[in-house]
């Protein structure tokens, strides 16, 4: 009798271990890894950035494990809208347009400078430093962001072709080959190619509207309850300032 009870309690403390395993909550959420210092693949093919330290940090706030997913960045709205992922941290700026599609949460890094989401990046020879010197140009960044709404804005006004590519390294390629003549990208990121060809040189693009998109998000889909968990958790990394420390490490001087 005693062995049976004994065989009887370590079912049931299998079972319940089982169970409380099981009651983990693993939410999939997209990132476009092509987008140092935001996020990208290390030489041993693991995730880094300032994302991806924040998305698990993050994912340990609300008590849950994150499953990243690699998705093309001109993919993940249209993803987040169809359900077929639970969040989207992927160096996605919050705008008006974002905003009536989904659900963002507020913002976890907000622009250094004003207008820094838009900056032009071009040969350095060209000696470019004003809107007016793209005028009749042949421009790009990647499809899918607020920039290529930028690029769209400015079409007509400014004469432009507009040759929108899924990732900027191949954008880099051809300006440097001569195919494109400028892109536009978010500082932090753009300068990244400039250490890495310093035949680059940039200048902020100065056009009306932009200064009302500013800050980064996490996309969620409409009506998802974990915005506001998302936002509390932000919230409490602002205070206690494990946030700002990412960001230092990241963007070192902001």
């Amino acid at each position: 009798m005693k062995k049976l009870l004994i065989v009887v309690l370590m079912l049931t403390t299998l079972l319940t271990g089982c169970a409380a395993a099981k009651k983990e909550t693993t939410l999939k959420v997209l990132v476009s890894a092509d987008y140092p210092p935001y996020e990208s693949y290390d030489v041993n093919g693991n995730l880094v950035g300032f994302d991806i330290d924040f998305g698990n940090a993050l994912a340990a706030k609300l008590g849950v494990k994150f499953e990243w997913v690699d998705t093309s960045f001109d993919g993940i709205l249209g993803a987040i809208q169809a359900n077929t992922g639970d969040m989207a941290i992927s160096g996605m700026h919050i705008s008006a347009e974002r905003e009536a599609a989904t659900d963002m949460s507020i913002a976890y890094k907000k622009d250094a400078e004003s207008g820094s989401a838009f900056t032009v990046y071009a040969l350095a020879s060209n000696g470019w430093t004003t809107i007016a010197d793209l005028n009749g140009k042949i421009g790009s960044t990647q499809l899918g962001t607020v920039q290529e709404s930028a690029l769209n804005m400015m079409k007509t006004e400014y004469n432009l072709t507009l040759d929108i590519r899924n990732k900027f390294d191949v954008i880099v390629q051809d300006i440097l080959l001569g195919r494109i003549d400028f892109m536009v990208a978010d500082k932090a990121a753009g300068d990244e190619f400039i250490t890495q060809y310093p035949q680059l040189a940039s200048f902020p693009l100065n056009y009306p509207g932009l200064d009302a998109i500013s800050g980064i998000g996490v996309v969620m889909p409409t009506g998802s309850t974990w915005v506001s968990k998302v936002n509390a958790a932000i919230t409490a990394m602002q205070a206690d300032g494990s946030l700002q420390t990412m960001i230092t490490k990241w963007f070192p001087g902001e």
